[in-house]
């Protein structure tokens, strides 16, 4: 047996995002459950962590059993305990949990829960006005917590849902009051995404699509586990040509039918300033719909997955945990270093 002495640390300090979320029915129907997803994140995350990634989550707070955010943490800390431990990883770098937070999410983060995960995650608050919105329009926090939410806290939510989603595409810049030094955020270098709500969610659009969206104007290589279920598997059928030639979940209109909060927001749009840089709906849908076109004439390039086109094909629709691991895996050796796992 051959004992690896030389671990690759290529994808040391990059930030890997991941877009994940359960929906039971969804998942059920295809002979999954929970335990499935989250076997699956442990095992995509862990290596990463090992070589000194950071997993980058946007997940909330709130103690649910089907919340992604607790699971990364006990990993990370898990991971930590282990390395010192002693034995040959020792003295590893082991990753961290990078939290884009947008308003009013970060409400939710209590200064006692920050300090309890503080070696394990790094929380980046995105705010109203980082979002775009203009002073006289900010919704106060009370507003916020109020059981009857107004219609500006949430158009608001809305629109910094989206601009966290962007920033997490872009380096951050955070002065540390009374330090002389600048904390940096790197973009994220890669995306995975799988299962996800494909309706009834808060924001213009589903936030796996604008993730995608967001991954692939950038460059980013993008892993669509779509065998999963959800809005990663819309996204998946869509880009294999799979069903009609512009999907129905990829139009405005079916979403503004299925979502209640899209009609609305699409109303509020011509009452309330949207910044620049969000997009409302139909142009985000069109957007992405123009990235799926390309993408059915090249999915490697257009993704860059690192994998071949049968690869690719085999990623976006597999149900196999250990085979989705392996490809994407092998995928992240290809364009960042990652070790992959033997064949």
């Amino acid at each position: 047996m051959t004992i690896r002495r030389y671990r690759s640390r290529a994808i040391a300090d990059r930030i890997i995002g991941f877009g994940i979320s359960y929906q039971r029915d969804n998942l059920l129907a295809r002979g999954l459950g929970l335990e499935h997803l989250r076997e699956l994140l442990i095992r995509l995350a862990r290596p990463l962590l090992r070589q000194g990634a950071s997993i980058a989550y946007g997940g909330d707070w709130k103690e649910r059993e089907d919340n992604f955010t607790y699971d990364l943490l006990r990993l990370i800390s898990a991971e930590q305990e282990d390395n010192s431990l002693g034995g040959p990883d020792t003295n590893l770098t082991i990753g961290r949990l990078i939290n884009h937070l947008a308003w009013p999410y970060y409400l939710d983060v209590t200064p006692a829960i920050e300090a309890q995960w503080i070696n394990c995650c790094r929380i980046i608050r995105i705010s109203q006005t980082q979002a775009g919105i203009a002073e006289a329009d900010l919704a106060t926090d009370a507003e916020a917590r109020a059981a009857e939410k107004s219609d500006r806290v949430l158009f608001n939510g809305a629109v910094t849902l989206s601009a966290m989603r962007r920033l997490t595409t872009e380096e951050i810049r955070i002065t540390i009051p009374d330090m002389p030094i600048v904390e940096i955020i790197p973009p994220g270098a890669a995306r995975v995404i799988l299962g996800g709500k494909i309706d009834n969610y808060c924001g213009f659009l589903p936030g796996i699509f604008e993730e995608a969206l967001l991954t692939l104007e950038n460059g980013r290589p993008l892993y669509v586990l779509g065998g999963f279920g959800g809005a990663a598997e819309a996204l998946a059928r869509a880009m294999l040509g799979i069903g009609n030639p512009r999907p129905e979940e990829l139009t405005a209109v079916w979403h503004q039918e299925k979502t209640p909060c899209v009609a609305k927001l699409a109303a509020l749009a011509g009452e309330f300033a949207m910044p620049p840089e969000v997009r409302p709906t139909s142009a985000a849908l069109d957007a992405l719909f123009a990235l799926v076109e390309q993408a059915r004439a090249n999915l490697p390039d257009t993704l860059k997955t690192g994998l071949t086109d049968p690869e690719t094909r085999e990623l976006l629709m597999t149900r196999d945990v250990a085979r989705a691991v392996q490809l994407v895996r092998k995928g992240l050796e290809s364009q960042m270093g990652l070790e992959a796992l033997p064949a």
